[in-house]
């Protein structure tokens, strides 16, 4: 007997943690898998156990945030999940006209779409299936899934603008944790020619649309000294590490603010900075003959509300 088989969770503790953490709420997860708050609880306890290790920060009781390893593991559960719907759709004769499949980086599903998913799937009808498809930065530039729709992304440098909408227009601001805002108050108020002695939260990969400290340093009109920088290759685990009071890190107008209805990060006093960029929603070849696609890509564009305009 093959012993790996004998840890992969049970489907409804997995289905259970999926639901939660794209709700980040048991109550609604309860809701949509027709159980209660309790039974997805144990659930997802259970999985903690098995993996000893949290899954979900815990501030508060009305909203969830996953963890690093909770973000890492959802990410596996939802490839995992859609490969056997994904089968099963094909098996049973599923009609495609049916299915809109948006594919984009995990940061974009997490911090963009999953917020709005609810929203989504009610201006689409509940009988249209919305498929969520993730890839790393790098692979959004190999081939995708031909029957992929709508492409999320940043880099759009070589399609013609009239194939680009923006829907989330790069608008970015300093964000701390409430603890580290105390910790550091002095220093943070002050202004930034004045935080040198404090950590910053980057991404190690600048090149992919994501606004640098440089950046908006040099828009501040600071110069004169090196920051202590801390790298993530992850915009999702930046946050998370912002949110445990490891640095200062640059929070996107429409990606943040389910951190800050949470509490686990608060902006500083400052302006947001804008920069001629963002988040754009391309139709592929496949999206663009199919009525469905552009139902999809207008729902977006409504349900990304002022983002795509911020300055």
């Amino acid at each position: 007997m093959n012993n790996k088989r004998q840890r992969v969770p049970s489907a409804s503790a997995l289905q259970a943690f999926e639901a939660a953490a794209r709700h980040c709420n048991f109550s609604r997860a309860a809701e949509e898998l027709h159980t209660s708050q309790s039974a997805i609880s144990r659930h997802v306890s259970s999985l903690e156990s098995q993996l000893d290790t949290v899954l979900f920060n815990r501030q508060r009781k009305k909203q969830l945030l996953l963890t690093a390893q909770g973000n890492q593991f959802y990410h596996a559960v939802v490839a995992g999940l859609d490969t056997i719907r994904n089968c099963m759709d094909s098996i049973a004769g599923t009609l495609v006209e049916d299915q809109l499949t948006i594919a984009c980086t995990h940061e974009i599903s997490h911090l963009f779409l999953l917020p709005r998913f609810d929203a989504l799937q009610r201006a689409l009808g509940a009988r249209r299936r919305i498929r969520v498809m993730t890839y790393e930065y790098e692979a959004m530039e190999r081939r995708l899934d031909p029957d992929i729709d709508i492409l999320l992304r940043y880099d759009v440098e070589r399609v013609a603008a009239a194939e680009a909408a923006l829907i989330v227009r790069e608008a970015v601001v300093p964000v701390v944790a409430p603890a580290f805002f105390e910790q550091h108050r002095d220093s943070l108020e002050r202004g930034a020619e004045d935080w040198r002695g404090l950590s910053f939260l980057e991404l190690s990969r600048p090149n992919y649309g994501w606004a640098t400290w440089s950046e908006w340093f040099a828009r501040q009109g600071v110069s004169g000294y090196k920051p202590n920088f801390v790298y993530f290759n992850n915009y999702v685990y930046l946050l998370d590490a912002a949110a445990a009071g490891k640095g200062v890190a640059l929070g996107w107008r429409g990606l943040i603010e389910r951190h800050f209805e949470a509490g686990v990060l608060q902006a500083l006093e400052i302006p947001y900075t804008g920069f001629e960029r963002g988040i754009h929603a391309l139709l592929t070849e496949t999206g663009k003959r199919r009525p469905l696609a552009g139902e999809g890509l207008d729902s977006l564009l409504r349900l990304a509300g002022d983002t795509g305009n911020a300055a």
